[in-house]
């Protein structure tokens, strides 16, 4: 586990220096920088479903901490870490890939949204949140034929598909095709 230090927050520099500009980093009230060149920047905003936590995630600016590809990306297990750690292990957060429109891509900062204790998201991947939702069949999309022959190319490019699997699996895929089409 990592240790974290709490730092002066963009909101208190913002206060004695003036120097943040844009709406959300001014506001960003509590800070903390980690041992292994993490800082997180955090605030409240009051939404529909209650108070939310929004939560800038970014590598310190020493080379030193960038990662294993020397870039400033941060890996998924990492901000799982990260709010569980400065947030609690049984909060629910996401991150948001929003329409380009709303696109806010200034600097290698990640955004989290950490819901209040208790709060589930209505839908899920674990087999006890089926009855919250739905699952939609959508069937094929276009071409049957070209979409068997490219998942078969992927396979083979990869090294997915070996030279005595290669028989096998077309025969798989042309069964699958004629299940489809006799449906």
């Amino acid at each position: 586990m990592r240790k974290w230090l709490e730092v002066l927050s963009p909101k208190q520099v913002n206060e004695q220096m003036h120097c943040y500009h844009g709406e959300w980093m001014p506001q960003m009230d509590r800070c903390w920088n980690s041992d292994d060149g993490f800082q997180v920047c955090s605030r409240i905003v009051m939404t529909k479903v209650g108070r939310i936590e929004h939560v800038a995630i970014s590598r310190l600016g020493d080379e030193y901490f960038l990662s294993h590809d020397g870039s400033a990306d941060i890996p998924w297990r990492i901000k799982q870490e990260i709010k569980n750690e400065l947030f609690g292990r049984d909060r629910v957060a996401i991150e948001v890939f929003p329409d380009e429109n709303r696109l806010v891509d200034a600097t290698d900062t990640y955004h989290l949204w950490v819901f209040p204790k208790g709060y589930q998201l209505p839908f899920g991947i674990h087999p006890s949140e089926f009855h919250k939702c739905k699952y939609v069949n959508r069937g094929a999309n276009g071409n049957f034929a070209q979409i068997v022959e490219n998942t078969r190319i992927s396979l083979e490019s990869r090294g997915r598909l070996h030279d005595h699997e290669k028989e096998d699996t077309q025969n798989i895929f042309i069964l699958q095709e004629e299940e489809q089409y006799n449906d």
